[in-house]
């Protein structure tokens, strides 16, 4: 029998990216951030000009930061769970330099349970590539993702959507038919027994 796909986004809905950016930014630049303060933007958070948000950034997306990420409370468990049933990928907007540290956090905590790892590259110029078209060129029937933009947009070009995690980010945010919010993994995995 012909499984179908699951794509997984990584930060925050595996690996606690936010939580790791808030503690960086506190103690590198002496901010007093807390989880419900982020959003994407990080020159508006910070409210610095963009070229410097971009260093900052650079300076953040390290193989030490990342090797030190912690893993989303409940994910192994689930994600063993839809595995009996459905093939899993990870899709991630993750920057090219570090692709391999990626790699490599994944099958430290991951281990074996993914078909593979796809990377988009949502921050290269002129970038027109999106999750929904790896999605598609995967045959993924589903994304798990936190981000509004990635669920409507996949949701739009026919896969099911899941909109991962109640966060400040994507709480209020509107989104399209064809998208499920769920606020942990328990909630993903309800989700899945429901339409299985």
């Amino acid at each position: 029998m012909i499984k179908k796909a699951i794509a997984v986004d990584l930060d925050d809905v595996l690996a606690e990216h936010v939580e790791a950016f808030i503690d960086f930014s506190n103690k590198k630049y002496g901010t007093h951030l807390k989880v419900q303060d982020y959003y994407e933007r990080w020159a508006e958070l910070w409210q610095i000009e963009n070229d410097e948000a971009e260093r900052r950034a650079n300076e953040f997306h390290t193989s030490e930061n990342i090797s030190q990420y912690r893993v989303k409370i409940d994910s192994l468990d689930a994600l063993k769970t839809l595995s009996k049933h459905y093939d899993l990928y990870i899709v991630t907007a993750r920057r090219k330099w570090v692709i391999e540290d990626t790699i490599e956090w994944v099958n430290k905590h991951y281990p074996n349970l993914f078909k593979g790892i796809h990377f988009v590259p949502i921050w290269e110029p002129n970038n027109k590539v999106t999750k929904a078209e790896i999605c598609k060129e995967i045959g993924a029937n589903y994304l798990i993702d936190d981000s509004p933009q990635h669920c409507n947009v996949a949701a739009t070009n026919g896969i099911k959507a899941i909109m991962f995690g109640g966060y400040p980010w994507n709480d209020d945010e509107h989104t399209v038919d064809n998208v499920t919010r769920c606020k942990n993994w328990e909630e993903v995995l309800n989700y899945f027994e429901e339409y299985s």
